[in-house]
């Protein structure tokens, strides 16, 4: 038995990794198609509903017992994946809020997936551990943060929220748990809440601060409800602010909450995932006034940073409560030195790929200016949709505060609201049936509203003026349709 494992052992292996000279064809195959991805989307479909069903029709096959080759699967995925997929790099995908990446993000990925580098931990990768803490630098210079804080880069701005939220608790103990009491703005993200029922707290220590008619939280609800609160015993804890909502891009006044927040103790959280990097443009700085106080910070690069999808950004001013918040233990660990930055204790992750990359190949190959120029052109061109939309009569538009423009079909004078949101959802179902732009849809003010989001480096003025003139078009073949329908019902 001994001798058959031996000779087994002993054998040549085959290796899963083609010989070099394939690797760099199939390489530059992939390449070329990515590039010939990107200079075709403007006349792509943008995206298109379909049910599980019709999917996996398209893309579904046995399990593989035996090989497929590299070729096969890059030409299975053009070719049968990426046409049924919603196209968030489009220049016309207005929908939610767009990871639109970059050339010089995506190249980032490939390094990263390419080289495999670990950054959980400083023995397993010291040069992309401090790769890592060199961006993160370049990125509370560039908003005028603390040059001493801490973060992490993290999946998304969910996670960075998470982040958030624990090292609020970890700074107060276990009482933070038993009677903490977190403030949110009523349009703030969804992700809040999530991550503090993650981390366990209760539902009811969820407080909602209603929003002024700019859908800012109103400061005065906030110190109403921080007084009421420890009058019946409970710890107020955290607020967690807005700089950029997801709904309309409001954001609060955060000067005079982290005016409160000073006041009464309490940590001052801020989820900037959408807006936060538009402070480093010149036009909309003043807005931010006040971003700089936070006690944590979201941001999300893989939004106005313009990298690939799944990069997001914690930013803690005391990078010793990130610690307190995400140590660990275990005797696999004993070897990672004590005197340096450990990735796995300033977050959830300990397995955590090197998605620095992307961001620091943003920042390095294009500089602060030029992303700068960047999101303004995008919030000019959203002022732009907002002009052309508001030409309208049969819409009603809400002036963007950044790059989100939010407006709705008008209520006709014997028309009920569930009718005319009725319209606003029949057109974003036409805007995406009609494969050339993605609108979303959201309420605002208790009303139905339509978004059009603006966040690309691709999208032009030309493309403004399409989508436009396509949902006006449609808006026209919409009102043709009903007036046919009553026609026929008389």
């Amino acid at each position: 038995m001994s001798d058959d494992r031996d000779r087994d052992t002993d054998a040549p292996r085959k290796s899963l990794d083609p010989v070099a000279e394939d690797m760099r064809r199939i390489g530059y195959e992939c390449v070329d198609r990515i590039v010939d991805h990107w200079q075709t989307l403007p006349e792509q479909m943008v995206g298109r509903r379909g049910n599980r069903s019709e999917y996996e029709a398209l893309i579904d096959e046995p399990l593989p017992e035996l090989p497929v080759s590299l070729e096969d699967c890059l030409a299975y995925f053009f070719d049968r994946v990426v046409p049924g997929s919603t196209r968030v790099n489009h220049p016309r995908f207005h929908a939610h809020i767009p990871c639109p990446s970059s050339y010089a993000g995506a190249l980032g990925g490939m390094l990263a997936a390419g080289t495999n580098l670990f950054s959980g931990s400083w023995l397993g990768g010291a040069t992309i551990c401090a790769l890592e803490l060199t961006v993160l630098r370049w990125i509370a210079e560039m908003l005028g943060y603390d040059a001493t804080a801490g973060g992490i880069l993290t999946s998304g701005g969910s996670m960075a929220n998470l982040v958030g939220l624990a090292t609020a608790r970890a700074r107060s103990g276990r009482d933070a748990l038993e009677r903490g009491v977190i403030y949110v703005s009523r349009e703030g993200h969804g992700s809040l809440n999530k991550a503090a029922s993650i981390l366990g707290f209760p539902a009811e220590a969820i407080r909602e601060i209603n929003v002024d008619q700019r859908f800012q939280m109103r400061p005065d609800e906030l110190e109403a409800a921080i007084h009421a609160d420890r009058s019946r015993g409970r710890l107020p804890l955290v607020v967690a602010a807005n700089a950029g909502t997801t709904n309309s891009g409001a954001i609060d006044p955060l000067p005079q909450l982290a005016d409160l927040c000073a006041e009464h103790g309490l940590w001052f959280h801020i989820d900037a995932a959408y807006g936060g990097f538009a402070a480093i443009t010149p036009q909309a700085r003043d807005r931010f006034q006040g971003m700089t106080r936070a006690d944590s910070l979201t941001l999300d690069p893989h939004k106005w940073l313009y990298c690939p999808m799944g990069i997001g950004c914690a930013l803690v001013r005391d990078p010793t409560l990130l610690e307190q918040a995400f140590s660990t233990q275990g005797s696999y660990l004993k070897d990672l030195p004590t005197d340096e930055v450990n990735f796995l204790e300033r977050g959830p992750e300990l397995s955590r790929p090197a998605r620095v990359l992307s961001v620091w190949m943003v920042i390095r190959s294009v500089g602060r200016a030029a992303l700068a120029a960047q999101i303004d052109q995008d919030m000019q061109l959203a002022r732009l949709a907002a002009e052309l939309l508001g030409q309208d009569d049969r819409l009603e538009v809400v002036e963007p505060e950044l790059s989100i423009v939010a407006f709705r079909h008008r209520q006709g004078t014997q028309e009920t609201e569930s009718a005319r949101a009725a319209r606003d959802a029949a057109l974003m179902e036409s805007t995406l049936a009609s494969g050339e732009l993605m609108l979303s849809s959201t309420t605002l003010g208790g009303r139905s509203t339509l978004r059009l989001v603006v966040m690309n480096h691709r999208t032009t003025a030309d493309d403004i003026r399409r989508s436009v003139a396509r949902i006006r078009e449609l808006i026209v073949n919409q009102n043709a349709d009903s007036a046919r329908h009553d026609g026929l019902l008389r």
